[in-house]
């Protein structure tokens, strides 16, 4: 074989590459699954974000690095506000721009971490929103050493953004959404209760053995004296659950602990509670609810009585809490329990059997 052929062949191997690689890219910004390159969301293509929650310790600081608007505000936790604010209500609301940078399971060491990286990045930052959740107080979950790496640089770097463009893994979660939204005429319905029980089977097991770990309290308020003193508006509240996970950590003997937790963080610093029984955490679950996905996360239409509380104050859903009004606010809500049980006996039955461990697989 000549040169010249040779030549030929190895040409046309790089043009098929390149003409790959420029697909490939084109594609993941096209679907963009991760919802961080501000793509149209196309019906039929890429409007159902399928994928989006996934790698979120990774895509959630590129898309706060790609966003050039002016941030007022951030908010920062677990999945429980990752699953409740939404970002467009709150600029709706407020004419603002903020960034819901809650994540799975995130520690509050996480929290901190990306808190210092958020400003870094975005030094206009006022305001800072920490949703606080009772398990993460716990001995057993407190810091659990789940790493997020971030890049100590303000500007986006390529180690950063290669992956979310040319990986296998953002090409895959590509190819799923794309598939999603070409199969998807409605979302597929499912039995409420059944998943609502299975949920709260599963959640159950964040409170075994519970004891509270002071070190996080601690942590909370070096956090919030130091970011304050910087001259950052810190505000700390509790993420909704449902009146069922209450009933169950109450079963399961954690009641005191529960209410304890409530008077330990008053006693640090005011918080909005929104983790009581109310109109909210006492909807009726059937094939209606609308408040709650499950026992755990709320929806954004609680996310956006949460936002409307917080900055505008034009509700009555969540409670301004402090040291001096914890104790009726904990024996209020323990009556209200109390009269959800009487009300609610087939609820509390279940809830029963699964504290007990007598509720047989839930498929």
């Amino acid at each position: 074989m000549t040169k010249e052929i040779w030549q030929e062949y190895n040409m046309k191997l790089l043009s098929i590459f390149f003409s790959i690689f420029i697909f490939v890219i084109c594609f993941n910004v096209l679907i963009d699954p991760f919802c961080i390159f501000n793509t149209p969301k196309i019906e039929y293509i890429n409007k159902i974000k399928t994928d989006k929650d996934r790698n979120q310790r990774i895509t959630k600081i590129v898309g706060l690095k790609l966003d050039n608007k002016p941030l007022e505000s951030i908010f920062l936790g677990s999945s429980r506000v990752n699953s409740s604010i939404s970002e467009e209500y709150y600029t709706h609301l407020t004419g603002k721009n903020t960034k819901n940078l809650g994540m799975n399971a995130l520690s509050h060491d996480e929290t901190f971490k990306i808190a210092y990286n958020a400003i870094l990045i975005h030094p206009e930052i006022k305001t800072i929103y920490i949703g606080l959740d009772f398990f993460r107080f716990l001995e057993k979950n407190r810091d659990n050493k789940r790493e997020v790496n971030l890049s100590n640089k303000k500007e986006l770097t390529l180690s950063e953004i290669n992956p979310l463009l040319v990986s296998f893994n953002t090409t895959l979660a590509s190819v799923n959404t794309l598939i999603s939204n070409l199969c998807s005429k409605k979302n597929k319905s499912y039995d409420k209760k059944t998943y609502f029980i299975k949920k709260l089977k599963q959640y159950s097991n964040n409170y075994n053995s519970a004891k509270l770990a002071d070190s996080e309290f601690d942590k909370l308020i070096k956090f919030k004296n130091e970011m304050e003193n910087k001259g950052y508006n810190i505000i700390f509240y509790t993420n909704p659950t449902h009146v069922t996970d209450i009933c169950v950590i109450k079963q399961l003997g954690y009641l005191p602990l529960f209410n304890e937790w409530k008077t330990k963080l008053a006693e640090s610093f005011s918080y909005i509670d929104f983790d009581f029984v109310n109109n909210i955490t006492t909807e009726e679950i059937n094939e209606n609810t609308k408040y709650f996905m499950e026992c755990s996360h709320s929806t954004t239409l609680t996310g956006e009585l949460i936002i409307n509380y917080i900055v505008k104050h034009s509700n009555n859903y969540g409670k301004l809490i402090t040291k001096e009004n914890i104790a009726e606010h904990n024996a209020q809500n323990e009556k209200k329990l109390h009269q959800w049980e009487i009300n609610n006996k087939t609820w509390t039955k279940i809830i029963g059997k699964i504290t007990n461990n007598e509720l047989q697989e839930i498929q």
